[in-house]
């Protein structure tokens, strides 16, 4: 089973061999298996050109008295784990009560930073995300104090979806009243699997009876949507066990369930797990791909669910998934905490990882800005697009035309060659994926933006190496550094 990374780095160096239409093109044999030889990103869009250090800083600080157009979504980042998870690549700092005090006071003088200035507070913030990390994992008294600063400090439109992520382990009541009392109206907690032996591998906290328990009396709260994460492809999880966490999520009293694929990124504690022969090897691509078709047949026959997106379903009105959709597309997304990332009139950005430096720039009264991305042209109209795919059927006229630009005609090519692959059906000028196309969706809609820029793009910055310019580093953030350090060299 071969890393996350090295599957992108192959992808990328069949794309710089062919530099035409067919770099995009997909296996004709088997799409649901093979339609690519690996995932091309994490997360699909537009990339950018990196910024220097201080001129992002002051750009930004210029561009935060401009106001904001449009609705957006606000996210907060919270850097602490009481432990770490085998596959997972977020965690950053141990907990502590100390650090969760702290932080609380720093992240409060951030969100005051900006108030009263035009990018924060001339348009409504119509999501705000809470992630990590584990924000879960906060005392509840600070989660009181972060929740009131956010109200606060924040436009919040009076429908916001305000999240909250975490863990079962250490949710306590008292912490679950200081997210309500604070506005919470949606959880969004990370099962991964209900398997006891899978759990206890990937160093998971609690057992499948106590977060089923757990998870049934969060279901009980009027007005709180519980939405929970599976991840499907972990070692030994295939066959009859993910069957079992497919049918214990169906019938839970919760409001959605999204089914995400394992990464196993190279620098990963599972990684180095599997590579010294002390954990079998994760799902191949092939058998992810027939894990995913299992969870779509599971859903679209259960009579309470319904589809919201490519991974994501809904069980009832409350969930509405408004952060994750958004944040996708080209909406302005305001970051806040130490390694938070965002993006503002189209330039995205990374704060600072290391919680010293993010707290002495706060304190110093600064956004605490690390790396920065210039937009490459039609930045707006490649985030769209690149969206619109990964979300599920799309209209490539009606796409263009809001922004007054065909481009239709420049990707049939790669359209008629996907239909012919089995990854979309067409209705008109709708573009619906097939069960193979929906698990290649983040991929699809990667290539497709990269193929439209090849067409359409009068900036040779980008025209040099359209097929690879957004095929990049799941760790965005060291990515850019490495940009940097090459241009400051």
């Amino acid at each position: 089973m071969a890393s996350f990374e090295m599957g992108v780095q192959l992808l990328k160096n069949m794309l710089i061999k062919k530099k035409s239409y067919s770099a995009f093109f997909a296996d004709e044999s088997d799409a649901l298996h093979k339609a690519f030889p690996a995932k091309a990103t994490v997360h699909a869009g537009p990339f950018g050109v990196p910024m220097l250090w201080n001129s992002a800083r002051n750009f930004l600080e210029k561009k935060s008295f401009e106001p904001r157009k449009t609705e957006g979504i606000a996210y907060v980042h919270i850097p602490f784990c009481e432990s770490r998870c085998l596959f997972c690549m977020f965690y950053q700092n141990p907990y502590s009560k100390e650090a969760s005090n702290a932080y609380t006071d720093t992240l409060i003088k951030e969100f005051e930073l900006w108030n009263g200035r035009a990018a924060q507070n001339s348009a409504p913030i119509k999501a705000l995300y809470f992630g990590g990390g584990t924000p879960t994992v906060l005392e509840a008294s600070d989660i009181k104090k972060i929740l009131g600063a956010a109200r606060k400090n924040l436009p919040l439109a009076k429908d916001c979806e305000i999240t909250f992520e975490g863990r079962i382990h250490g949710f306590s009541d008292e912490k679950l009243e200081a997210c309500l009392e604070g506005g919470v109206n949606r959880l969004s907690i990370g099962v991964q699997t209900f398997n006891p032996e899978i759990r206890r591998e990937m160093q998971r906290l609690d057992s499948p009876e106590f977060i089923i328990h757990r998870l049934e009396e969060l279901g009980e709260h009027d007005n709180l949507a519980v939405v929970i994460d599976l991840l499907f492809g972990f070692p030994g999880q295939k066959g009859k066990v993910w069957t079992k966490d497919l049918r214990i999520a169906a019938e839970l009293p919760i409001d959605g369930v999204d089914c995400y694929q394992l990464n196993v990124f190279e620098k990963s504690p599972l990684n180095t797990r599997i590579k010294s022969g002390l954990c079998e090897p994760a799902a191949t691509l092939a058998e992810a791909a027939d894990m995913y078709a299992e969870s779509v047949e599971k859903f679209s026959s259960h009579p309470d669910w319904h589809r919201l997106t490519n991974t994501h379903w809904a069980k009832t009105p409350l969930e509405r998934n408004l952060y994750n959709r958004l944040a996708k597309g080209p909406s302005d997304c305001l970051p806040f905490g130490c390694g938070a990332g965002g993006k503002l009139f189209g330039y995205s950005w990374m704060q600072e990882r290391k919680l010293a430096k993010w707290s002495d720039m706060v304190d110093k009264g600064l956004k605490p800005v690390f790396v920065m991305m210039k937009p490459q042209e039609h930045w707006t109209l490649m985030r769209t697009l690149a969206s619109s795919v990964e979300s599920g059927p799309f209209n490539l006229c009606e796409i263009g035309g809001n922004f007054n630009v065909d481009i239709e005609k420049p990707l049939k090519p790669v359209m008629d060659q996907w239909i012919k692959a089995g990854l979309l059906e067409k209705s008109g000028d709708l573009y619906s994926p097939t069960v193979a196309g929906q698990f290649w969706y983040v991929t699809m809609a990667q290539l497709a933006t990269e193929a439209l820029t090849m067409v359409i793009s009068k900036d040779d910055s980008f025209k040099a190496d359209p097929i690879t310019q957004s095929v990049y580093s799941p760790n965005q953030a060291e990515a850019w550094l490495k940009t940097i350090n090459k241009r400051e060299e």
